[in-house]
C-alpha cells in the first residue's frame, strides 16, 4: 500500500519523469513475476530455443567426414578378379596407417587386376573417389571436400562462424534500435528462408553463402531472445530462467542427435532442422515487445499496455501504480511542444545507442573489454579442448550425446554455486578449472583411452558451465540502452576467439606444449579478471550508463 501511495505521489507531483530500474522492478513485482503470463511466455521462450538450438548445431553432422576409396589410375571395374567386389578390391588399395589420400598403383596380368605387394608404388589419390554413404551422407561426399579440397570444408565452417560475428554483432544494434520483438522475428525467418534455400543449391560457393546467412540468423536470433527474456523477468528470477534457458539448448542439441540417427542425409536433416523455427512466424500477436527498451526510448503508452495486459492474464488488480507510465507520457507529449518550459524536468529525447556507447565512460570500457575478453578466451578453450582431444571411440551419434549431455550437470552446478555464492566466482572458477585441463592434456600418454575421454568431458564441462554464467553475468552488468549492444559485441568476440582455436593449434609443429598452455594461460588470466568485476547477484538491472557508477 505504501508502494502505490509513492507512486500516486510521485505522478500527481511530476517531481521527475526518470524511470529508474528499482520503479520498473515494482511495476513487475505487482504485475506478479511468476503468474500464469510469464509461465506462458518462459515455456514458448523455452521450446523455441530448443527447435533454434537444433539448427544452430546441424553442421556438426552435415560436415562430418565420410568414409571413402581412392581410384588408382585407368580404373575398370570389370577387371577386378571375380572373387572380390569393388570395395573389397579398392579397400586393398589403400595403404595402411592414416595415409588416407593416396593409393597403390595397381598391375595387370593379362585378364585381372593383381593384388597389389606392400612395397607397390603409391600415387596421389587425384584419379577419381568412392565415398561409402550407405549408412549417412554429409556434405563432404556430396562436394568431395577431402584430400586436396579438404580446405575447402574448413572454410565452409570458418564462414559459418563468421556468420555468428557478424550476426551478434549487427543484432545487437539492430536490437537496440529497432526494438528486440522485430529482431526476433526478423532472425527466426533468416533462419529457415536461408536454411531452405541453401539445400537446393548446387554450388559450394552458394552453399557457402546461405550458410552464412543462416548463421547470422542463429545468432542475432539467440542474442535478441536472451535480451527479451531477461528483460522480462524480474531480479529473483533471473538466475533459474537464465540456466533454463541454456538448457534449452542442450535439449535441442540432444534432440538433433535423435534427428540426425533417423535422418543419415544431410539434406534431410537440414530441412526439418531449418522448418522447426517457423513456428516463430504464427507468434507475432503474442510476444511482446520488452517493457523495459520501450521506457528507454520514451514509449510509456506501448509498454503501459504490457503491463495492463500482464496485470490482466495475472489477474492483479494493481492498476494505480500505471500511473507513472501515464505521467511521463503525458510529459514526453509536452516536450514536444514546450521542450524550452521543461527542459529542467525532462530529459531530451533519447539518442540511438551503439556499441560506441560501450565505450562511453572509463569504468564502462573496463566492464567491456573485461566481458568481451573473458568470453574471447572461453570460446578459444572450448573449441581447442574439443579440437585437440583424441577422437572418441565408438558410434558418432553416442558420442554426440555423450557431448551435449554433459552440459546439463554443468548448468545445475553453475544455478547451485551462483544462488550459494555469487556471480562471479563460480565463473572464475570454472575458466580455472578449464585452464588447468589444457595443461593436464599436454602429459596425455599416447595409445591411452580413459584418460583423455575424462578430461575430454570435464573440458566440456567447465567450459559449457562458464559460458552459461557469462551470458547472466554480462547481461546483468550491461544497462538496458546498450544491453544487446554489449552482449551482441562479447558474443562476437567469442566468435573470434572459436575462429582462433584451429589456427593456435597449428603451433604445435613447433612444440606440442604450446597450444594447450595458450588456452590455459588466457583462461586462467581470464579467469582472474573477472574478479575484477562489479557483484550483480540481487540487484536490479541497471537501466542508464550512469545507473554502473551508483552501484
Amino acid at each position: 500500500m505504501a508502494e502505490n501511495e509513492e507512486y500516486r505521489l510521485r505522478s500527481n507531483t511530476g517531481i521527475t519523469t526518470d524511470i529508474s530500474d528499482k520503479d520498473i522492478s515494482r511495476l513487475f513485482k505487482k504485475c506478479g513475476t511468476f503468474g500464469r503470463y510469464q509461465r506462458w511466455l518462459y515455456s514458448y521462450l523455452f521450446i523455441t530455443k530448443i527447435l533454434t538450438g537444433s539448427s544452430g548445431m546441424s553442421l556438426t553432422f552435415s560436415t562430418a567426414n565420410v568414409p571413402f576409396l581412392c581410384y588408382p589410375p585407368n580404373f575398370n571395374a570389370s577387371l577386378i578378379p571375380a572373387n572380390l567386389t569393388e570395395n573389397e578390391y579398392l579397400q586393398m588399395l589403400q595403404p595402411d596407417g592414416d595415409d588416407q589420400c593416396s593409393v597403390y598403383n595397381n598391375s595387370f596380368t593379362g585378364t585381372y587386376y593383381t593384388t597389389p605387394s606392400s612395397n607397390s608404388s603409391k600415387l596421389q589419390c587425384s584419379y577419381g573417389r568412392k565415398f561409402l554413404t550407405e549408412n549417412f551422407s554429409t556434405i563432404v561426399s556430396e562436394f568431395d571436400l577431402v584430400c586436396e579440397r579438404k580446405w575447402l570444408k574448413s572454410t565452409l565452417q570458418s564462414v559459418y562462424f563468421a556468420g555468428y560475428l557478424v550476426g551478434s554483432f549487427v543484432t545487437g544494434i539492430l536490437a537496440d534500435r529497432i526494438g528486440r520483438k522485430p529482431c526476433f522475428f526478423l532472425t527466426a525467418t533468416c533462419i529457415t528462408v536461408c536454411g531452405v534455400i541453401k539445400i537446393f543449391v548446387s554450388s559450394l560457393t552458394l552453399l557457402t553463402v546461405f550458410y552464412f546467412m543462416q548463421a547470422f540468423g542463429v545468432l542475432g536470433f539467440l542474442v535478441t531472445l536472451y535480451s527479451l527474456l531477461m528483460e522480462l523477468t524480474s531480479v529473483k528470477l533471473r538466475t533459474p530462467a537464465n540456466f533454463m534457458l541454456m538448457a534449452s539448448f542442450t535439449v535441442g542439441t540432444m534432440m538433433l542427435t535423435g534427428l540426425a540417427y533417423v535422418m543419415p542425409h544431410w539434406k534431410n536433416l537440414e530441412l526439418t532442422v531449418c522448418l522447426l523455427p517457423v513456428i516463430n512466424c504464427f507468434s507475432w500477436k503474442w510476444i511482446p515487445e520488452s517493457p523495459r527498451w520501450l521506457i528507454g526510448r520514451k514509449r510509456f503508452a506501448e509498454a503501459q499496455a504490457i503491463f495492463r495486459n500482464i496485470m490482466k492474464i495475472n489477474k492483479k488488480r494493481h492498476v494505480e501504480i500505471l500511473d507513472i507510465l501515464k505521467t511521463n507520457e503525458e510529459f514526453s507529449q509536452e516536450n514536444n511542444f514546450q521542450e524550452n518550459m521543461l527542459e529542467k524536468t525532462i530529459k531530451p529525447k533519447r539518442k540511438n545507442f551503439s556499441f560506441i556507447d560501450l565505450f562511453k565512460t572509463f569504468r564502462l570500457a573496463i566492464i567491456t573489454c573485461n566481458i568481451c575478453f573473458s568470453w574471447f578466451a572461453m570460446s578459444m578453450l572450448y573449441y581447442g579442448v574439443i579440437l585437440n582431444s583424441v577422437d572418441m571411440a565408438g558410434d558418432r551419434y553416442i558420442n554426440f550425446l555423450l557431448m551435449a549431455t554433459v552440459e546439463l550437470p554443468c548448468y545445475l552446478t553453475s544455478y547451485y554455486l551462483f544462488n550459494c555464492i555469487d556471480h562471479r566466482k563460480p565463473i572464475s572458477f570454472f575458466m580455472m578449472f578449464s585452464g588447468i585441463n589444457c595443461i593436464v592434456s599436454n602429459f596425455i600418454t599416447k595409445g591411452s583411452f580413459w584418460f583423455p575421454l575424462i578430461l575430454v568431458i570435464l573440458g566440456k564441462f567447465g567450459v559449457s558451465a562458464a559460458f552459461a554464467s557469462i551470458f547472466l553475468l554480462s547481461a546483468e552488468i550491461f544497462p538496458t540502452v546498450v544491453r544487446a549492444n554489449g552482449i551482441g559485441m562479447a558474443s562476437m568476440f567469442a566468435r573470434l576467439g572459436s575462429m582462433c582455436a584451429p589456427f593456435i593449434l597449428q603451433l604445435s609443429s613447433y612444440a606440442k606444449w604450446l597450444p594447450l598452455s595458450i588456452y590455459s594461460v588466457l583462461s586462467i588470466i581470464s579467469g582472474l579478471l573477472l574478479l575484477l568485476l562489479p557483484e550483480t547477484k540481487d540487484k536490479d538491472l541497471p537501466q542508464e550508463i550512469d545507473d554502473l557508477d551508483k552501484w
